[in-house]
């Protein structure tokens, strides 16, 4: 198989510092490739070094098939363009001529620009957002719209390799997905080969097609998302605990982070029915204050499930999309039975999901202080014709159930020391 660039036992080193050693590396054309590890680990040094600003003491990268440093700079330049972390300029231009510069390589000697290079820097600068930028100077910029600019010179180019270094860091959540989502659609349209650094492990698993793990300047794990981006690996290179699940639109791996919160204290038990996000600032804040709490039933990948996972509580969860199993109800059930107080969030409810009302009136629960939260009007959650709001009225009717609000909630457990 041809590759497009092939790294060869590279090593690098800052005096008698060893920051890279045996590196290889085949990568084909139009393959979306992430760097990921803990800062200090190369990441910015490997890019440099296929990006010929620092030449490796030991090794080969072939450029089809050619030895990459023994190319021309100006022929190197036509296929390798490069975004680096550090936008900053050292003399200031007005936006548009920023994004020409990218067209130096592509311009013949004495001949100057044409309209073709006017339209390609155009056309860069309307895919990054910044078309309405071209007239300012590059210092009046905010950090997130410089990297933009930087991005479009680095299209404008129109490079077979673009090499990216924390592209995204210091953009809004909309413009990293717009930036990202280009980038991605061209690897997809234009064979354009991507190899970005990445501190958003999720993002990571998203976009690329490859994924490679350095550790201590040598690659530790590499090969697709779902292969690179489990538990073990991720705690062995960057010491940190996940929990790890597939996304259910693009299937890759999505991972939660656990906290390090110490284990509750507080011997009472709190059991909270939520989902859809209506447990997240509860969950939180009770066991931010030691209260020993569990939760359920909850569809795998729910907002609510996540916050239980990152908390490492107990939860009775289900796969999305289907009722409540048999299983999961039983499970829930137990959790109930073992809890002292029992809390009720503003739920929406579906025939997927009642099991978690009806429980509430099974036998044994009588003497269960239960706690409902105040929502919205419960008519606009019930997605069930009604059988919903049936069980929540008999559901009311039981002894020791209060209606409550959250603060409310909050303040009475942990000022009553529960």
């Amino acid at each position: 198989m041809k590759y497009q660039l092939e790294i060869s036992d590279l090593a690098f080193r800052y005096g008698s510092k060893e920051v890279l050693k045996n590196i290889n590396m085949n990568i084909k054309s139009g393959t979306f490739i992430t760097i990921i590890g803990p800062n200090g680990s190369g990441k910015s040094t490997l890019l440099k070094n296929i990006s010929t600003y620092l030449k490796p003491q030991k090794g080969v990268i072939l450029l089809d098939s050619e030895e990459l440093f023994k190319q021309p700079r100006r022929e190197v330049s036509k296929k390798i363009s490069f975004v680096p972390q550090n936008t900053a300029l050292e003399f200031d231009f007005k936006v548009k001529d920023i994004v020409m510069m990218g067209r130096h390589p592509n311009i013949k000697k004495l001949k100057g620009e044409t309209l073709d290079d006017v339209r390609i820097a155009e056309r860069a600068m309307l895919y990054t957002n910044i078309l309405t930028l071209s007239d300012r100077m590059f210092n009046e910029l905010s950090g997130g719209e410089k990297q933009r600019v930087i991005l479009a010179q680095a299209l404008a180019q129109e490079p077979k390799i673009l090499l990216l270094d924390e592209p995204v860091s210091h953009l809004d959540l909309q413009h990293q997905i717009e930036i990202l989502d280009l980038i991605k659609n061209m690897s997809i349209t234009e064979s354009l080969t991507v190899i970005a650094v990445l501190h958003d492990l999720n993002m990571a698993s998203s976009y690329s097609d490859y994924i490679v793990m350095l550790s201590k300047g040598y690659i530790a794990y590499e090969g697709a998302p779902e292969s690179v981006l489990n538990k073990k690996n991720i705690a062995e290179v960057f010491n940190i605990n996940v929990h790890i699940n597939g996304n259910p639109l693009t299937g890759k791996p999505y991972l939660y982070t656990l906290s390090g919160i110490k284990k509750p204290k507080k011997e009472k038990k709190i059991h909270i029915i939520c989902g859809g996000g209506s447990g997240q600032e509860l969950i939180r804040a009770l066991y931010s204050n030691g209260f020993n709490i569990s939760t359920g039933v909850l569809n795998i990948g729910d907002s609510d499930w996540a916050v239980s996972k990152e908390c490492q509580i107990d939860v009775a969860e289900e796969i999305p999309f289907v009722e409540i199993s048999d299983d999961s109800y039983k499970k829930n059930k137990k959790l109930i039975m073992d809890a002292d107080i029992i809390v009720l969030t503003p739920v929406y409810y579906s025939d997927a999901n009642i099991k978690n009302l009806t429980i509430l009136l099974e036998t044994g629960l009588e003497n269960k202080n239960l706690y409902i939260l105040s929502g919205n009007n419960f008519d606009e959650r019930d997605f069930t014709m009604g059988m919903a709001l049936n069980i929540y009225e008999k559901v009311k009717e039981r002894k020791n159930v209060r209606e409550i609000t959250q603060i409310e909630l909050i303040d009475m457990l942990t000022l009553s020391g529960v």
